[in-house]
């Protein structure tokens, strides 16, 4: 009897060991946007109490374990939204109850002169990337876009302005998910364009998923400004002057009900300063040249940027919208060259060139889209559209005088080229169950290059220029990309996520050539896979493994056959016959949430076949020659340690170590290099309260190679301080940058079987700026849906 009676208890408890494993588990969503709305808090309830408590996560999804039987209710809670309470939900013994997607709705209030404030931290780890919340920093006031993209850990910007992301300047730049042409000429100038202060957020994507465009060997940055989902009239105005740049900028915006406007304009003038020193040591056949020069240079610029966008809601499943962009800039430099040339045994001569070089640019974009949503929860279809032209004007003016200093050789070239680019993209997506989704898209690009350049020259030192038929050309370059994507995603009950798809793009290509080179035509189709694979641990920890191929098309300015000879010892020029990259990539990170502070490591790999090259030769002239060529394979080995921490309750912290093996091997050019980079960047933030707030910002960078030679490693820091007014809707700061020294300094090398060349560079950055910002209107808050955009990010962009 003892006996079947321990039986009886054991079988007891084993019966309600298993009744509590049982799970309900949903996805909340918002009843707009249908995104999903994370950090829900989320309440299991039974006869009026509180049994146990759960939070959204990024997906949306929320679980709740061990869960015995009997009929329970769901209470939502979260601020901005309508507390939600789901009843009658019956759980059985061993069997999991899942909810589905349940509809949260955000509250409408009216906003009498308030201000609303989304509490986030400066940086996020998303599921497949990483988000800076840039409107959270105070050292980007009055600055420009490549100001805030300093910041970011995997993300360099070198001091004329260029990007790379861990190592590599093959990536792509979207502004609010959307290309810009302008950004395949320079990155660089494109950034000088947008400022800080109109920048809301920036996200790093290392791993694309096959819905994006396959260009970007490194990944794909997107620039996402502020965008004002208000009722009302309302908008912001911004100016900050300083040593090197002045920038004015401001915004309006109109929304009732289910239509809105929008408008965004700014103004940027840049000044900079600076001086080189080259020496170059060059052996032909024995015939041997040197070069020695120093320069100085000086110059400035204007930049104009606005958009226009309006949106109209038809119902609550279809909208239509429409935006127009335009750019224009001007940008001016003068430099003065002091030279020393040696050739064999002759005497050296001596002689300045003063040169005048202008790029004159702008360009327009216009978009009309159409999104439609279903009932069924995260079911959307949409028809994409966009249509833009660029247009650049560069003009060099060069005048060269004896030891004298009188003028005995001029020359003059201008360059006219027209970009033109159309496209059209069909997305849908289509949720198979509450956990898998599935998604398919085609989508087309038309674009067509136009560029006509003359040279001219006065070899007696007079107005009287004449043509140069022989360095002349017109180049006529038209290519179409035709693609279409498959992607899948999952994310199960156990924790499990995957994601993975393909995408085919095919290619053709058409090239003509007024004089000098030889008309072609080339077409050729590429299949992209990736797949990422993401588990959630214990105690906030996250593992995720992903593998792409990534492509790379040059665009125009590594295309363009012109010969700038605006210093005729150094010459460069584009390579029209230039065939894409393809790029192998693969990745794990880990991620660790303890409290409020957050560790992220990723490992990656790198393999880059074919890669497109700055080769620069010398004939036996003593020149340099410089132009890009496929000529090596690249292999990188990284890894990037990051993490933020509260360190105490007013004073917070970020920031990174990224290490990097870089190997470059060319056997055309018989040349490998390879070396250990790294790059440390820290971030600080201390809140005095009452509306003042100081902040710190530093890195370094070191030295870094390339094929054909090295780059010297530099340090960069600033300060601000912050101080609400008027308030709160109005803010002044005062930032000083590099301020222990009037310049940085920056060696360069290249060399080769040929040549060798140093090279000494002083960028004068030490500066000062002060910045004025004010909100105005009265509004109220009314959920938005969310908004698609094509992204054109399958071209290899520019650099200068």
């Amino acid at each position: 009897m003892k006996h079947l009676c321990c039986l009886a208890l054991f079988l007891g408890l084993t019966g309600y060991a298993f009744a509590q494993k049982s799970q309900i588990t949903g996805f909340i969503l918002d009843s707009a946007s249908r995104k999903p709305v994370e950090f829900a808090t989320v309440a299991l309830l039974q006869n009026n109490k509180i049994l146990e408590g759960a939070t959204s996560d990024v997906t949306g999804k929320f679980v709740f374990s061990k869960v015995a039987d009997g009929t329970y209710e769901i209470r939502i809670t979260f601020v901005g939204y309508q507390d939600k309470i789901v009843r009658g939900l019956k759980v059985s013994q061993d069997n999991d109850l899942d909810v589905g997607v349940i509809s949260f709705s955000q509250t409408a209030q009216q906003l009498n002169e308030v201000r609303v404030v989304e509490q986030k931290a400066l940086f996020e780890d998303k599921p497949d990337r990483l988000v800076y919340n840039a409107e959270k920093d105070i050292t980007i006031k009055g600055g420009n876009a490549g100001d805030v993209l300093r910041k970011i850990p995997s993300i360099a910007v070198d001091l004329d302005g260029n990007v790379e992301l861990r190592g590599s300047s093959n990536i792509k730049v979207l502004i609010n998910n959307k290309p810009s042409n302008l950004m395949a000429k320079s990155i660089a100038d494109v950034l000088k364009l947008i400022p800080a202060d109109d920048i809301k957020q920036i996200e790093v994507i290392t791993s694309p998923s096959a819905k994006y465009d396959a260009e970007g060997t490194a990944g794909i940055i997107n620039i996402i400004t502020k965008r004002n989902n208000l009722q009302g009239i309302n908008g912001k105005a911004n100016t900050s002057f300083g040593r090197w740049n002045d920038n004015y900028n401001g915004s309006l915006n109109y929304r009732k009900k289910s239509f809105g406007v929008s408008a965004r304009g700014g103004f940027n003038k840049w000044r900079n300063l600076g001086e080189n020193s080259i020496t170059r040591l060059s052996t032909v056949e024995s015939y041997q040249t040197t070069l020695i020069q120093n320069t100085s240079f000086r110059g400035g610029g204007e930049n104009l940027y606005s958009t226009i966008s309006a949106e109209w809601d038809i119902d609550t499943l279809n909208r239509l919208s429409a935006g127009l962009n335009f750019y224009d800039g001007k940008n001016a430099m003068n430099f003065d060259y002091f030279n020393e040339f040696s050739s064999g045994t002759a005497n050296p001569s001596l002689f300045t060139r003063k040169l005048y070089r202008i790029y004159d640019w702008d360009g327009g974009t216009l978009n009309i889209d159409y999104n439609k949503t279903f009932k069924k929860p995260k079911k959307e279809f949409n028809v994409l559209t966009m249509f833009s032209k660029e247009a650049e004007d560069s003009y060099y003016n060069l005048d060269q005088l004896n030891a004298e200093n009188i003028i005995y050789y001029r020359e003059k070239s201008p360059n006219v080229s027209r970009n033109y680019e159309g496209t059209i993209q069909i997305d849908f997506t289509n949720p198979l169950d509450s956990v898998s989704t599935l998604e398919i898209g085609a989508k087309s690009i038309l674009r067509n290059v136009k560029s006509d350049y003359r040279v001219a020259t006065a070899l007696d030192g007079s107005d009287d220029f004449q043509d140069v038929p022989a360095l002349a050309n017109v180049f006529d370059y038209n290519q179409q990309v035709a693609s279409a994507y498959l992607a899948y995603s999952r994310t199960s009950k156990n924790k499990w996520s995957i994601n993975a798809g393909a995408r085919y793009e095919h290619t053709f290509i058409q090239a003509q050539f007024l004089a000098g080179k030889v008309p072609f035509s080339n077409n050729y189709g590429n299949i992209i896979p990736n797949v990422s694979i993401s588990r959630n641990l214990p105690k906030n920890q996250k593992l995720k493994l992903s593998y792409s191929q990534r492509i790379q098309r040059p665009m125009l300015w590594f295309l363009n056959p012109y010969v700038n000879a605006s210093e005729p010892q150094s010459t460069y020029s584009g390579n029209p016959y230039l065939n894409p990259e393809l790029t192998h990539s693969a990745e794990a990170s880990y991620n660790v949430y303890i409290k409020e502070s957050s560790v992220n490591a990723t490992f990656f790999m790198r393999q880059t076949n074919n890669a497109i090259e700055r080769i620069r030769t010398v004939d036996s002239e003593g020149v340099s020659n410089l132009t890009f060529q496929n000529i090596s394979q690249n292999i990188s080995y990284g890894l990037t340690l990051s993490g933020s921490a509260k360190i105490k309750k007013k004073f917070t912290s970020n920031g990174s170590i990224n290490l990097y093996y870089n190997i470059l091997n060319s056997p055309a050019l018989q040349t490998q290099n390879s070396n250990w980079m790294y790059r440390l960047n820290l971030n600080s933030t201390y809140d005095f309260g009452k509306g003042l707030k100081a902040q710190f910002f530093g890195f370094f960078n070191s030295p870094r190679v390339m094929l054909q030679g090295k780059i010297g490693g530099y340090a960069y820091y600033n300060v601000a301080l912050q101080k609400e007014i008027l308030k709160k809707k109005g803010s002044v700061s005062l930032g000083l940058d590099n301020f222990f020294a009037p310049y940085i300094e920056q060696k360069i090398q290249f060399s080769s079987p040929t040549f060798v060349q140093d090279g000494m560079s002083r960028f004068f950055n030490r500066g000062w700026r002060v910045s004025f910002s004010y909100e105005f209107g009265k509004m109220s808050n009314q959920p938005q849906r969310s908004k698609k955009s094509i992204n054109n990010d399958d071209k290899k962009g520019g650099e200068n």
